[in-house]
């Protein structure tokens, strides 16, 4: 039941910032590796400046946290142009101009564990982001929205996937599906958003597997292969996302 659900910020207090962070991490736990972008080193120092921006739906008959969402406020000189750097951009863009009074908000992730999927959690998470933005006055989130199911579909181009609709007419993916639901409309492409380039060995210990020669090559819960070179001894991910807004 939606009723027994409290929706409130980190700026709450310690133990709803505590709880909320493990929720994040157990959601993200084998989506890791993502977590080695350049741009990722401001995540945190972010999360920390803007409480008031992070999201945490509190289950008042048992009194945790069951879903989070994570917002970051930003000053960008035209939020009608994004670019296609995306996840990446938004923590740099938002490090860099703290000290200007932002113009838009950017929805960096919606957290829910597995044993609270299916209850309309991430729809509630999504509707409280619209709604704080708006109560700030800065119109409605963008967010760099990751479609889940491209994992299952590496061989299309995201401007083709990111379109494809069932026959019932709803789009294919489950997570920008959910978007369109909650009144998100597709704004643009943002192909690097998220861009991720180690040693080989680190890929090989995210994947469990040896590179002997190379290539392209899925790894799990990646919306795109890593591109092994290994004459450079790097690999390079390249993630892409969908603007919403």
């Amino acid at each position: 039941m939606m009723d027994n659900l409290l929706i409130t910020t980190f700026a709450e207090s310690d133990k709803v910032a505590n709880a909320a962070d493990e929720i994040e991490k157990a959601v993200w736990s084998r989506m890791g590796f993502l977590n080695f972008s350049e741009a990722f080193v401001h995540y945190f120092d972010l999360m920390e400046r803007y409480p008031e921006y992070q999201i945490a739906v509190i289950d008042r008959d048992r009194d945790y946290v069951v879903a989070t969402g994570n917002l970051i406020p930003m000053f960008y000189d035209d939020p009608s142009n994004l670019p296609e750097r995306g996840w990446d951009w938004a923590l740099q863009c938002a490090a860099e101009t703290t000290s200007c009074a932002p113009n838009m908000v950017v929805g960096l992730s919606v957290s829910v564990p597995d044993a609270h999927r299916n209850r309309g959690l991430a729809r509630v998470v999504l509707g409280a982001m619209r709604n704080l933005v708006e109560s700030k006055g800065l119109g409605k989130p963008f967010l760099p929205v990751r479609p889940t199911m491209l994992e299952q579909h590496l061989d299309m181009d995201i401007a083709d996937y990111a379109i494809l609709r069932r026959d019932d007419g709803r789009l294919y993916d489950p997570w920008l599906r959910s978007h369109e639901r909650a009144g998100g409309r597709m704004v643009s492409l943002c192909r690097k958003s998220m861009v991720i380039e180690k040693p080989v060995g680190f890929w090989e210990a995210w994947s469990g597997q040896l590179y002997e020669r190379s290539g392209n090559y899925p790894i799990a819960g990646g919306l795109a292969p890593v591109a092994i070179d290994l004459e450079r001894g790097m690999g390079s991910y390249v993630e892409p996302n969908v603007w919403y807004n």
